[in-house]
């Protein structure tokens, strides 16, 4: 018997149970696969460094931050090499620094000059506001009318293909990026949304947070990768962890919840977190939910699988930036990349590979060409950063090919608003349960650190309500 049960240590699971353990609660995590983490998971292949999903976390992520301290390795922080600042876009055949001020806009080529004006006139054209009672435009709409046809294509597009590996009609203006589309929303613009932010901002003290001091677009990660925070966090839970044992049946009845696990043991709880990949979720809740809760926007959900080739290259030939991404209209019929983008890890922090030897991660939607084996996934990574890079980008000594399925909710139009629905129902009708998993909070790390957080404070509230009866 535990007070919570947390379902999936990912990055939610785990700072859930973190926050958990640290206030007295009795709390039980589990977890499907072997190891921690999810898809923050680190690991050397010879010299080589490889992050099997995000290398990168802002340094302005305070919760991040907050939980490396609370596990103990905030100390082993790592800020970014100043070549990270330098980001790139594949445009007709070449490598385009994206512009970073009005003056580099002026002087770029990756955009035509009509798009040039018509993006500097975004601060003269006022937006028009959207009440929250209205329907919320796609991504695409939003960034058109903002910033124009060929930027949102060329910048919006390829840094949303970064993101969610989506494309801007596939996702909610509202929805995907709330914050930024706030910001336009309440300013009447996207440049005036970011000067009031700044304002507030300065006007605001900040609390230092734990860490090195830290400059604004610095990143953060560990020497040993990301994975180094998952891990401290699953030692602080001795006892409190169990791994390699996944959930296939929940129950709700009178006394609260009965976890049943594949190995056939049972946990009861009074509280249950669900952090699990809307389909995972959508399978335990099916039987366990009244028939009258409509689970299917988290069946119906659109999610991305990804593939991501990692290479350790000797004699490497790779700009002196993060990496590059791939705009939509660019084809590969016509010579461009078939990749998403592709990251230098390797210029970004230290010890990712020897002196002289680079790290490059090349970001695939998953296909049948990529899964035909490692050594296909190999020929066709190296042949797109030849693409990309117009050279062959080293020889490789070192690889490894990462599959993640169902990994990135795709956050359309409405998709707020459904997901407020079905959380309002199953609050209903399953008293005790709290919904974290990736279909609500965002997608990012730090996003899914926030949503495990506030899903500690819910159950903490639970525990101390009276007992509710299930509607």
């Amino acid at each position: 018997m535990a007070d919570v049960v947390v379902i999936g240590a990912g990055a939610t699971g785990l700072a859930c149970a973190h926050a958990l353990h640290r206030a007295g609660v009795d709390v039980m995590c589990v977890e499907g696969a072997r190891e921690p983490g999810g898809i923050m998971r680190s690991g050397k292949v010879g010299p080589y460094l490889f992050e099997a999903g995000p290398n990168t976390i802002p340094a302005s992520a305070t919760t991040f931050r907050t939980l490396a301290h609370e596990a103990g390795i905030a100390e082993r922080f790592q800020v970014s090499r100043k070549e990270a600042s330098l980001r790139l876009v594949y445009r007709g055949g070449t490598l385009h620094p994206v512009p970073m001020s009005p003056g580099d806009l002026v002087k770029t080529r990756l955009l035509s000059w009509p798009a040039k004006l018509r993006l500097l006139s975004e601060p003269l054209r006022r937006m028009r506001p959207i009440a929250s009672h209205e329907q919320e435009p796609t991504l695409e709409a939003f960034m058109r009318d903002r910033l124009g046809r060929e930027a949102a294509t060329t910048l919006g597009g390829a840094f949303v293909r970064g993101v969610y590996a989506a494309e801007l009609s596939e996702l909610g203006a509202r929805s995907a990026f709330p914050r930024v589309f706030h910001l336009a929303n309440d300013a009447g613009g996207l440049v005036r949304g970011m000067l009031r932010a700044r304002k507030q901002r300065e006007a605001t003290p900040q609390e230092a947070a734990p860490g090195p001091p830290t400059q604004r677009g610095d990143l953060l990660s560990f020497p040993g990768g990301l994975g180094e925070l998952p891990l401290a966090m699953a030692r602080g839970l001795t006892g409190s962890l169990l791994l390699g044992r996944g959930v296939v049946e929940l129950e709700r009845g009178p006394a609260g919840w009965r976890v049943s696990l594949e190995d056939g043991a049972d946990l009861q709880a009074r509280v249950v977190v669900l952090t699990t990949s809307p389909r995972d979720a959508h399978g335990l809740l099916a039987l366990a939910t009244p028939e009258r809760v409509d689970l299917d926007p988290l069946l119906s959900l659109p999610t991305g699988d990804l593939t991501v080739v990692h290479l350790g290259l000797a004699q490497a030939r790779v700009p002196p930036a993060f990496g590059f991404l791939v705009p939509p209209d660019q084809r590969p019929e016509d010579g461009a990349p078939r990749l998403l983008g592709a990251l230098f890890p390797s210029n970004i922090f230290s010890g990712r590979a020897p002196a002289g030897h680079a790290t490059v991660s090349a970001i695939y939607r998953t296909s049948p060409e990529l899964e035909a084996g490692e050594g296909a996934a190999l020929r066709t990574a190296l042949d797109d950063l030849e693409r990309g890079l117009g050279h062959a980008p080293g020889r490789v000594e070192a690889h490894r090919v990462d599959t993640w399925r169902a990994v990135i909710p795709r956050y359309g139009v409405g998709h707020v608003e459904r997901m407020d629905a079905l959380h309002t129902a199953l609050r209903r009708a399953m008293p005790g349960l709290v919904p974290a998993g990736t279909w609500t909070g965002g997608v990012a790390i730090e996003d899914r650190f926030k949503t495990g957080l506030a899903a500690a404070n819910e159950a903490r509230r639970l525990l101390t309500a009276p007992r509710e009866v299930p509607a």
